[in-house]
């Protein structure tokens, strides 16, 4: 948001509560000068001085220091006129104290004005010229980073090449690639069954007489607020809409209209659709549409309900016990063999392992991408905040969120298969230009595949091909007449997400079947992970349906890492290294090593730092730089790490607080953070006597509230395990252990009570006279007895579900001095309370207690009525663009 679009009044009042506070300031100091001129007189009495000085911190300082009573002050120098045992020393220290108090306020009032000096400068910043940055042209989904306009043409004509060019590939071959995934009497009965119910709300949809009314357009115009489909000059229609009910229903009155006549829907438009690339949050380059708002309403409504519908109904359909392969069953007949050997010991729980994995797969990645309910919204796949919600839906997690679950999830699968079988694979890959370049046939033939209407799939037709309008680049260029789109899906609508997850789906599919392996998808980033030859057969069955839909794998982010706990290796090694891709694994900026230890990627670290350190020099304003610094901090390098977690241990802790150190030394010289803040202030203000504590508060303490990236990290050090498969080892342990109890029980039964066990479990089907004794007698092996530990053991389950489990927070223990003054402050600011301040909060109050308390009077720098808190709520919405893809 630019400033000239902040409330004028708001404005307008900040600036008189800043000539204010200047004028408090200078009144202040006036008075105090003229109680110091007395209280200095050489013959001025002691107790008379004291007096002088109480009456004027009485009079001048509106929150004295709560270690100092002023009442009782006054009555002990009333009794040390009379009562000799008063000792002097005291009533030196009641001067020292008063002088102190006076200074208190002289710095508290100085912050403030510095504060509104900060305020001024970053509501009327010097104009920085912004430089392009460097960036990565691999990807045609948006990723695209400039060094100039020259380039970026060069980028914008690669898109034109991709998606005026059509990919056309063989549907039959399609169809029946999809075919062989349902052979067999249920598997077919399965896939009728879901043509039935698409064929039925292919119906219903397009028969809808009044589909718009004034819900479908508030979540429609709440929805599309919450992505990047529409300029910021659309969005502010948007916003205007969401108040004006008339507006609205006039609204739903014509997209009914243009609903009723679906079927002859069409851009409508002769010169095409204007296309340029759009900038994001996050660096990256869209080609993006600029559409019209009631067309972008249109279609955000049709995406979204066929998205939600269609993941409730693959969700229902395909989720099921008997279609979705896994290990939470054990067979009938292998049920039988444990009850007989272990009796009534096996009372192993049926809450393993395999349904924690199945229950984190179909919550947090099965169509991970579809909203559940049309009130959801449809945010981008990069999105770093959370999506646009609503009361009724249920809680989903952020895509940071997720991708922090995944690397949890490969990390601990790791630990088991290394604990378990002394292997393990990891595969990573993603789909080069998915979203831009992915063939208009192949989505016909999947929608086609799974009983889509003729009437839907020529509007889908209609809405891929869209007439575009490539506007020029730089001032030369010259502009282009509109031209049919015949790849790829217009970027940030709802029906992008469910053409893309829709056909990949079939990929999750095809992996479980054929491999009988769970394939991790965050849209088109792929993850395999467990035992190297499930990961071998499955990357092959992704081949071929690469192959077979028109896909091809990025090869720059395409790899694989083999572990083993046997060090020499061997042809076993050499046979799952060939099987697998080559090339290395990373999530963020962290790199799974061939040790299994995962390692802070210092190499990209330096070159985002350098960026970093590049951005911080471009900032307009001391608060533009806070603003970025707590951005790029809290906002990448905090995840990119990966949040701490058991599975990691300590060590991952101690490496994220290692590569802070090194980031500000490079950052800073050698310096810090702090100091530098400090240096620029003096440099721009003339302020020396800044304390350190005034750059960490938060604001409504009169704080600058820079974040300090090594206070979380600390918080979590005392409380992540130190060694991750610990539990996991000791649940093994514990199996050999169990399995020799077993054997010892069964030992000492009789033939009788064997022969008992057996016509439990069969009764009526066997002879036992004919059953051999050595039959009966052989106690079964350790490998039959946990081949369903995955499924069954408590204890395995409880180690893997720990592996996943972030660790708490270990929060400072604060003094009671801290505790009274911030039941003190709760008072006035209900929000900052001890309920609900953060633990980096209470951390930052602890460590600088002292200087708080000692130069600044208590935890509160600057009064609340002082802060023109109204104006800085507004000027931190402003989120920050990063320069560089990250």
């Amino acid at each position: 948001m630019s400033t000239a679009a902040l409330s004028q009044t708001l404005k307008s009042i900040t600036i008189l509560k800043l000539k204010e506070l200047e004028k408090q300031r200078k009144a202040y100091e006036l008075r105090k000068a003229e109680t110091l001129r007395y209280a200095n007189l050489p013959d001025v009495d002691q107790r008379q001085r004291v007096y002088h000085l109480l009456l004027a911190v009485e009079q001048l300082d509106p929150a004295p220091a709560s270690d100092i009573d002023l009442c009782n002050v006054r009555r002990w120098l009333d009794q040390s006129n009379f009562d000799t045992s008063v000792p002097d020393t005291m009533v030196d220290e009641f001067e020292k104290q008063l002088r102190s108090q006076l200074d208190i306020q002289t710095r508290r009032l100085d912050l403030a004005n510095l504060y509104s000096q900060l305020l001024t400068e970053w509501l009327n910043p010097i104009n920085v010229d912004e430089s392009i940055a460097v960036e990565d042209d691999s990807s045609l989904d948006g990723s695209f980073e400039l060094v100039d306009k020259d380039r970026l043409k060069q980028l914008v004509e690669k898109f034109e090449d991709v998606v005026f060019s059509p990919l056309d590939t063989d549907e039959v071959a399609i169809y029946n690639y999809l075919a062989a995934l349902f052979e067999g009497d249920e598997p077919k009965a399965l896939l009728e069954r879901l043509r039935s119910q698409v064929k039925l709300q292919c119906d219903f949809w397009l028969h809808r007489k009044l589909p718009f009314d004034e819900n479908t357009i508030q979540w429609c115009l709440k929805g599309l607020l919450g992505n990047d489909l529409l300029s910021d000059e659309k969005k502010a229609i948007l916003q205007d809409f969401l108040t004006d009910e008339v507006a609205r229903s006039e609204i739903c009155d014509v997209l009914n209209m243009k609903y009723r006549d679906i079927k002859n829907w069409t851009w409508d438009t002769e010169s095409g659709m204007p296309v340029q690339p759009r900038r994001q949050l996050n660096g990256k380059y869209r080609i993006m549409m600029d559409e019209d708002v009631l067309q972008a309403i249109f279609l955000h409504c049709i995406g979204m309900s066929w998205s939600s519908w269609t993941k409730k109904t693959l969700s229902d359909t395909f989720l099921r016990k008997s279609i979705w392969k896994h290990k939470m069953d054990i067979p009938r007949k292998v049920r039988d063999r444990r009850r007989y050997y272990l009796g009534e010991y096996e009372g192993r729980t049926q809450h393993g392992i395999e349904e924690i994995r199945h229950t984190i797969y179909k919550k947090d990645f099965f169509l991970s991408q579809l909203p559940s309910s049309v009130y959801e919204g449809a945010g981008g796949y990069d999105d770093d905040e959370e999506e646009l919600s609503d009361d009724n839906t249920e809680e989903r997690k952020s895509p940071k969120e997720i991708k922090q679950q995944l690397l949890r999830q490969i990390a601990s699968e790791m630990h088991l298969r290394l604990a378990m079988e002394g292997e393990f694979a990891v595969v990573q890959s993603d789909f080069q230009w998915f979203g831009t370049s992915i063939s208009h046939t192949t989505i016909s033939a999947v929608l086609r595949f799974i009983g889509v209407s003729d009437e839907w799939i020529a509007f889908f037709k209609k809405f891929l091909e869209a007439p575009l309008n490539m506007a020029p680049v730089s001032d030369n260029s010259e502009s282009s007449s509109a031209r049919i789109r015949k790849r790829g899906v217009p970027m940030a609508h709802a029906l992008e997400k469910f053409f893309g997850e829709l056909v990949l789906f079939f990929m999750d599919f095809s992996v479980n079947q054929r491999a009988e392996m769970l394939l991790y998808r965050f849209h088109d980033d792929l993850w395999l992970c467990g035992q190297p030859e499930k990961c071998a057969k499955a990357w092959n069955v992704m081949e071929e349906f690469s192959a077979v839909m028109g896909l091809e794998f990025n090869q720059k982010k395409t790899g694989s890492v083999y572990i083993s706990k046997d060090s020499t290796g061997g042809t076993k090694k050499r046979r799952f290294t060939d099987a697998l891709p080559e090339g290395p694994v990373s999530v963020g900026l962290l790199m799974l090593h061939s040790s299994g230890e995962w390692m802070i990627d210092q190499a990209q670290v330096d070159a985002h730092v350098a960026q970093l350190q590049k951005q911080l020099s471009q900032c307009e304003s001391i608060l533009s730089w806070v603003q970025t610094w707590n951005s790029c901090i809290g906002r990448f390098f905090s995840h990119t790490f990966g949040e701490p977690a058991h599975c990691f241990g300590m060590s991952h802790v101690d490496r994220i607080l290692e590569t802070y150190r090194k980031m500000q030394e490079t950052l800073f010289q050698g310096s810090n953070v702090t100091t530098h803040l400090k240096t620029i202030m003096k440099e721009r203000f003339r302020i020396d006597d800044i304390p350190d504590a005034f750059i960490y508060l938060p604001e409504q303490l009169g704080g600058l509230g820079l974040l300090n990236p090594f206070i979380s990290p600390f918080l979590f050090r005392d409380t992540v395990t130190p060694i991750p498969d610990a539990r996991l080892r000791k649940a093994i342990t514990q199996s050999r252990t169990d399995y020799n109890k077993a054997k010892r029980i069964f030992g000492f039964l009789s033939k009788q009570e064997r022969h008992r066990r057996l016509r439990q479990l069969y009764p009526g089907e066997f002879d036992v006279a004919n059953i051999a004794d050595t039959e009966l007698d052989r106690f079964f092996s350790y490998e039959e007895f946990v081949q369903y530990d995955e499924s069954i053991n408590p204890d395995l389950a409880y180690a893997y579900k720990d592996l996943m489990t972030l660790p708490v927070k270990k929060d400072i223990i604060m003094s009671r001095r801290i505790t009274e003054a911030v039941d003190t402050i709760a008072v006035i600011q209900p929000e900052l309370n001890q309920a609900t301040l953060s633990s980096e909060i209470k951390w930052i109050l602890t460590f600088y207690e002292r200087e708080l308390f000692e130069r600044c009077g208590g935890l509160s720098i600057i009064e609340k009525n002082l802060l023109p808190l109204g104006i800085l709520k507004i000027l931190r919405k402003r989120r920050v663009a990063w320069q560089m893809v990250l």
